[in-house]
């Protein structure tokens, strides 16, 4: 399957829930042509048991989930957002300050090609804090050069409604259509009239 760009950064901010209520999120936002790249890694503990000299059980829970976005545009209404920065009484100015970044819901749209046919997968990572991996700068050369911003994040694990003690992480959503993608994506974000 050829998966031929991922697109349509969502967000919002974690208001309350994910510890056997329902989720809910204030502020969600879409933003179109930012997104350049999106990982999402695991890690998982990998424990095993060992007695008489062989394995006899093991673990394989996943214990994180890590989010890394790659931007194209320095918005400064995503650092506010997604990072914490606070704005100044100057417009279009911000201070980056020690208090701790908020926690947001965060999504976007994975498009793919299989044998001529598109498929559109939607991800939403249900609670993530993020930091900046820092910004480099470099001076002008003979040939453009695209310098995009990277933001790295840890995902904390949710207890939804479901009335167990499973932690959720993130959630997937496979449509025939990018609009189908779209509405679900805006629905967990609290995004309306669009």
């Amino acid at each position: 399957m050829a998966k031929r760009t991922c697109k349509g950064l969502t967000y919002a901010k974690y208001a309350s829930g994910g510890n056997g209520s329902a989720v809910v999120y204030t502020g969600g936002k879409a933003k179109v042509d930012y997104l350049c790249k999106v990982d999402l890694s695991e890690t998982r503990d990998n424990q095993k048991e060992h007695a008489d000299g062989h394995q006899i059980d093991s673990s394989n829970r996943l214990t994180a989930v890590q989010v890394l976005l790659e931007l194209a545009n320095n918005d400064p209404d995503i650092k506010k957002d997604i990072l914490g920065h606070k704005a100044t009484s100057t417009e279009n100015e911000m201070d980056v300050t020690g208090g701790d970044a908020p926690f947001v819901g965060v999504g976007y749209i994975l498009c793919n090609r299989f044998k001529g046919v598109e498929t559109y997968e939607g991800y939403w990572v249900w609670k993530v804090q993020f930091s900046s991996e820092g910004v480099s700068s470099s001076t002008e050369k003979e040939n453009v050069q695209w310098e995009h911003e990277n933001i790295k994040g840890d995902a904390e694990g949710v207890i939804l409604t479901d009335g167990g003690d499973v932690f959720y992480y993130r959630h997937i959503d496979l449509q025939s259509t990018e609009a189908a993608v779209r509405t679900w994506l805006n629905t967990l974000a609290g995004i309306t009239g669009t």
